[in-house]
């Protein structure tokens, strides 16, 4: 099986973009109606959390081991660090994102389904901010 190009399937402009979308929904949550904030603090958690699952499949995919789809195929930023761990790779990741990864990573999907989840805005704030600077230290490390 040929080795995996990171880029032919992640970039950092991906991740990027899901930066950006992230802090647009935190700074229109601080904007609006509590209703209509509750809507974007949910859409501001999703985006790190793709953020943060992207980061860790970039570093995998980079890797040049043979990969599993099927395990790669998750939204679980434990089970991708797992999957990490297995395939030897020890990966980057700031210590507030691996300490809050159940958290960060029910944000994928209740972040836009779940109308009762509340994610508290110094929480979302904390996380942006380590994501963007873990994003920033990707790129200084090589990874495009």
């Amino acid at each position: 099986m040929p080795v995996v190009n990171a880029n032919d399937i992640l970039s950092m402009t991906q991740v990027k973009a899901d930066l950006m979308l992230s802090k647009y929904s935190f700074d229109q949550s601080v904007k609006v109606s509590a209703k209509i904030s509750k809507s974007f603090k949910g859409q501001c958690g999703y985006h790190l959390q793709q953020a943060c699952e992207k980061m860790i499949k970039i570093q995998i995919y980079a890797s040049g081991k043979k990969i599993d789809n099927a395990r790669m195929f998750k939204h679980s930023l434990k089970d991708l660090l797992v999957y990490a761990n297995s395939l030897g790779l020890s990966i980057k990741i700031p210590s507030y994102i691996e300490k809050n990864k159940d958290i960060i990573t029910r944000w994928e999907a209740t972040g836009r389904y779940d109308l009762h989840m509340v994610v508290r805005i110094d929480t979302l704030r904390k996380c942006y901010k380590e994501a963007d600077q873990w994003y920033v230290d990707m790129l200084r490390d090589g990874f495009r």
